[in-house]
């Protein structure tokens, strides 16, 4: 009953009975016979079964892991507790929407795709907040940053839909050639395509929107796909990737026309696109990337494309995989591209840069350490500034990829699959494969820190619009005891940010003030040096006690919506940043 070898292929023996076995595939199995005969355990909530473990103490206690998360049992599977307090989830794209707070939407490794708030009108963020928008092993997912309810989704092999979230209806987008069927032909939506035509679509199919269009959406295939009317007809390009036929190729020195078992289970096809990008700079200049190590750009919409793979100096021998092309936000030739090359047992990291549409690369892995690329982001605000996930975790880089560093900041070592900064909130949003999604609150302070910055005198930087939230009583939901899971919500307010170029030995005082110069709150930073950050969390300072009523209780109070001034004083020199606060309209806006 286990037809994927290579994927599961686990048996477990209690220790102190070898009469009981598990086995673990698709399904779940137990013998209570030493393997005479097995029947089908159930009851966990998922399938996919991989690992297994037998409390050798009492053997009664076992836990068990699938597709769907952890569970164990007290009666050796007769019954079962789910446990969803642990953020494991695998996403392997993520992608975000603009309304307000904004959601975070991604694919789930045999989970579907789903969406939930980065923020919440309330206490925390629980599960009930998400919503499931795609099935199947969920990939990508992109939303149309002009209206948040029109949505797109992409589940294995390039099963691609589209979907209206005001009336829940959808259908499928996938390109397909028109389909001869005896004396009928089963009309397609690729223009101008022959009848029968074959496609090939990754089993992780890269769609994307237009940055110019959010109608036009993009999708690489074995072939560039265009759609100009959000997927209901498509133009195709030729075949971009090198066609290999994966059953002519050796695996671990078997030559791929020889019987083998499990064959082609873990890689369900070979040549298709796997990444694809239209530079945001400038229309019409669009890169795609294939896993069998080809990288191709457009300058005229997809019509044509040029391979410049050979201009990648030290790049991986043979069939490497293109992990993500992405095109910069500042000059039309500039493209990033990471590569990954781990399936021919070679770890080293490949992350490339061209400014000149791909005549000519420069390697920019520098001291990166050895281990699989997977993603790069280049920072929408600052060309200096990226962000890199790998297989152990995320870097990123202040001079253009000349020095990474890794990027912790409680985030944990884990592989970084996606990455990206909210293009209105300056929020960095990780997607990871195994530790769920991560938020980095309000990058600014790391788009503004320039090398002139760095060699400074003390430097406050912008600090980002806040907004008074209000209190959706519709969403304070009371959740008993500890088996849920609570995300946590960001900090009220907004943060304050500034720079030292030496430690101060006290606290940095920071004082706000209305646009009168009435002075409404006092806070103290630390005196650290390097990027230091206080919260303000839009309150006045609490007022003094009444002579009168020493025992009345005091309460700060919040500010109104308007503008207000910060001004910090450090070494004789007064600096100022203006802070918006927002009133929040938008609340009946996001249910």
């Amino acid at each position: 009953n286990n037809n994927r070898l290579m994927y599961y292929s686990q048996i477990r023996v209690d220790p102190q009975n070898p009469d009981i076995v598990y086995t673990m595939g698709a399904p779940f199995f137990k013998s209570v016979d030493g393997g005479a005969t097995f029947n089908r355990v159930t009851g966990m909530g998922h399938g996919d079964h991989h690992a297994l473990w037998i409390n050798p103490d009492n053997p009664d206690h076992i836990m068990l892991g699938t597709d769907g998360g952890f569970n164990f049992s007290w009666d050796q599977g007769a019954t079962w507790d789910f446990v969803n307090t642990m953020a494991v989830g695998q996403f392997y794209e993520i992608g975000v929407d603009m309304r307000r707070p904004y959601f975070v939407c991604g694919g789930l490794q045999d989970n579907g795709s789903w969406c939930g708030p980065s923020a919440v009108r309330g206490r925390d963020i629980i599960n009930d907040d998400w919503y499931r928008v795609g099935g199947g092993d969920g990939f990508y997912v992109r939303i149309d940053p002009t209206d948040y309810n029109v949505l797109y989704s992409e589940s294995q092999g390039g099963s691609m839909s589209r979907r209206d979230l005001r009336t829940g209806q959808g259908g499928s987008i996938r390109p397909s050639a028109p389909r001869e069927m005896g004396n009928t032909t089963r009309p397609g939506n690729v223009i101008g395509a022959e009848p029968n035509q074959a496609y090939r679509f990754e089993w992780n199919t890269p769609i994307e929107l237009s940055p110019h269009d959010p109608s036009t959406v993009l999708v690489a295939g074995n072939r560039f796909f265009k759609s100009k009317d959000q997927g209901r007809t498509w133009a195709a390009s030729e075949d971009l990737t090198k066609a290999v036929n994966r059953n002519e190729l050796s695996i671990m020195g078997v030559p791929g026309t020889e019987y083998m078992a499990s064959k082609n289970d873990g890689q369900s096809g070979f040549s298709y696109g796997t990444t694809v990008a239209e530079s945001p700079s400038q229309p019409g200049v669009i890169w795609v990337g294939t896993d069998d190590g080809n990288v191709q750009v457009s300058q005229d919409a997809g019509i044509t494309f040029t391979d410049v793979t050979e201009n990648i100096p030290d790049a991986p021998q043979g069939y490497f995989r293109v992990k993500r092309v992405e095109p910069s936000n500042f000059a039309p030739g500039t493209c990033y591209v990471v590569m990954d090359n781990h399936r021919n047992e070679d770890w080293n990291p490949y992350v490339y840069v061209t400014r000149d549409f791909g005549r000519t690369f420069t390697n920019i892995s520098n001291n990166l350490p050895v281990g699989p690329t997977n993603v790069i982001a280049e920072d929408p605000k600052n060309p200096n500034l990226l962000y890199l996930g790998t297989e152990f975790g995320l870097f990123i880089s202040l001079n253009g990829g000349q020095e990474w560093q890794r990027f912790q900041n409680g985030l944990p070592t884990v592989r970084v699959d996606d990455i990206l900064v909210h293009p209105r909130d300056n929020d960095l949003v990780v997607g990871t494969h195994g530790r769920s999604i991560w938020i980095i609150d309000d990058i600014t302070p790391l788009q503004q820190f320039t090398a002139e910055v760095a060699a400074g005198d003390a430097h406050l930087f912008e600090v980002r619009p806040a907004v008074r939230w209000l209190n959706d009583t519709q969403k304070s939901v009371t959740i008993g005891g500890a088996k849920h899971f609570r995300g946590q919500n960001p900090a009220a307010g907004t943060a304050i940010s500034y720079y030292l170029p030496i430690d101060l030995g006290d606290d940095v005082v920071l004082t706000i003030s209305d646009l009168s110069g009435n002075e409404i709150r006092t806070l103290a930073g630390p005196g650290d040096r390097g990027i230091n950050r206080v919260q303000w969390n839009l309150m006045r300072n609490t007022p003094p006690a009444d002579p009168d009523q020493p025992q009345q209780r005091r309460r700060a109070v919040p500010v109104e919506p308007g503008t207000y001034v910060v001004t910090m004083v450090v070494g004789g020199r007064e600096l100022a940043r203006s802070i918006l606060v927002e009133e929040d309209i938008w609340m009946n806006e996001t249910h």
